[in-house]
Order: structure tokens, then sequence, then C-alpha cells
């Protein structure tokens, strides 16, 4: 991809996350084409009512499995968020102290597309390899998705705020 074109489409994304949105319903749980894992997309409209991105969550069934929302837009990875124990550390490049991250990061955190926009403009899209703490507080599906919607201009509606990962009978059935 050229880089122009990767210009045009990271100032579409821009727009995109400065523009008003809502979700389309609540989504349901299904098995991952991933084993072991359980997913669910949720549809994104933009202020015109058009469809051009998703939310779509990932749950592994283990139960020491952590939960992430992945933001795509027109399918390429725009934001994720990674649910993680507060032990778990992951590092992040050398670089991420220009942005003001530290170089490594423990428990939950998030991919922002902000924190990203220059790699991605340098490499493509597909990965965002910096990570940007999130508060303690946020431990559960349902705050994550609160704080990401905060974040990128969504609108959510009172039911939507209570979308949470699938419950235990779910998570340890075999399908």
């Amino acid at each position: 991809m050229s880089k122009a074109v990767l210009e045009a489409e990271a100032e579409a994304v821009d727009a995109f996350l400065l523009d008003d949105k809502r979700l389309d319903g609540i989504p349901n749980w299904h098995p991952s084409p991933r084993p072991g894992e359980l997913s669910a997309t949720w549809n994104i409209q933009d202020s015109l009512g058009i469809v051009r991105a998703a939310l779509r969550f990932r749950c592994p069934r283990a139960a020491r499995g952590s939960p992430s929302i992945s933001l795509v837009f027109r399918e390429d990875l725009i934001w994720r968020i990674d649910l993680v124990p507060q032990h778990v550390w992951k590092p992040n490049p050398p670089s991420a102290v220009y942005l003001g991250l530290p170089p490594e990061v423990y428990g939950s955190h998030s991919h922002r597309w902000y924190d990203n926009r220059a790699y991605v403009l340098s490499h493509g899209f597909g990965s965002l390899p910096y990570r940007r703490p999130l508060p303690v507080a946020i431990r559960r599906l349902p705050q994550a998705l609160a704080s990401l919607a905060a974040e990128i201009n969504l609108s959510l509606e009172h039911e939507q705020r209570r979308f949470d990962v699938p419950p235990p009978t779910d998570l340890f059935e075999s399908w």
C-alpha cells in the first residue's frame, strides 16, 4: 500500500473516531474460528447509519483466559483492549518512551489508535505494538466497553452497557 493510500486511510480512521457512533443491537456469543474461544461481533453505525466498523469480542474458554475487544474499521484493526490480570506484564517497544508510555505494562491495557497511528503509517495496518495501561478499576468487559466508548465517541444504550463475557456454562460447555 502506498504512503498516500495509507495516509488517506489513516485520515478516514481519524474522521471515523471523531464522528458520532452507535451500536446496532446486542451481539450473541458463538464458537470462534480459533479453537477454544468464543467470539461476538457488534456492528457500529456512524452518524449517517452506515456500518463501516465493528467491535469484535474474544473470550477464551479456559478459566485462565482473558477477554479482549478489537475495533476494526473497514476490516483493519485500529484499537484493541486486552483484559489481563494485574500481575501479567507485556513489553512496549523502546520508542514508547517518546509517546509517554512505560517500557512495560502490567495488567489490562489498550492498543490505542492515537498511540499507534505513526507506526501504522510506517508499517501498514495489522499490528498495534504500543500499549497504554488502563486504570486498575477496569477489570471486566462492561467497564472496558464503557471506557472504549468514551474514547471513540460511541453512544451506549443502557442495556448495551451490560454486555459481558458468556456465562460459565457457555465457557465450559463443549460445542
